[in-house]
């Protein structure tokens, strides 16, 4: 609980009392969540290649503890009340559990970057601090 209180303390504080720039404090994994939606010209196929390339290009550069993982959003009908995967939105989560700096922006990042926006849009993006034992 007390861990708890210290991050919403955190989160509660004016943004003043912080450099723009510093970390705050996580006892855990930092994570970035994301749903992204597929536009009309893009593909699920093409969505999830670039995940693929994600995954290959954040293994590659030396960031072997992360996790990328992504999941279609199940939806419910309002009518009928039946849920289905979604064709169009998915989830992901990318934990960060590398601590080195982020390597530099090469060819094969513009490529999987590239892949994702003429595939999708992200929607929504969040960074969180995942509590230890959690998704393990």
């Amino acid at each position: 609980m007390r861990k708890f209180l210290f991050a919403f303390a955190l989160l509660t504080c004016p943004v003043s009392l912080f450099s723009q720039n510093a970390q705050l404090a996580c006892e855990g994994r930092r994570a970035t969540v994301r749903i992204s939606e597929i536009t009309l010209n893009g593909t699920v196929k093409g969505f999830m290649a670039a995940v693929a390339a994600h995954k290959a290009w954040v293994f590659s550069h030396g960031l072997t503890k992360d996790e990328i993982t992504t999941v279609p959003v199940i939806v419910r009908d309002d009518k009928t009340k039946a849920r289905s995967y979604s064709d169009k939105q998915f989830w992901s989560i990318h934990i960060h559990g590398s601590n080195p700096p982020e390597p530099k922006h090469d060819e094969a990042y513009d490529a999987f970057v590239k892949m994702y926006r003429d595939n999708s849009d992200i929607k929504s993006e969040y960074d969180i601090c995942l509590p230890n034992g959690v998704m393990k």
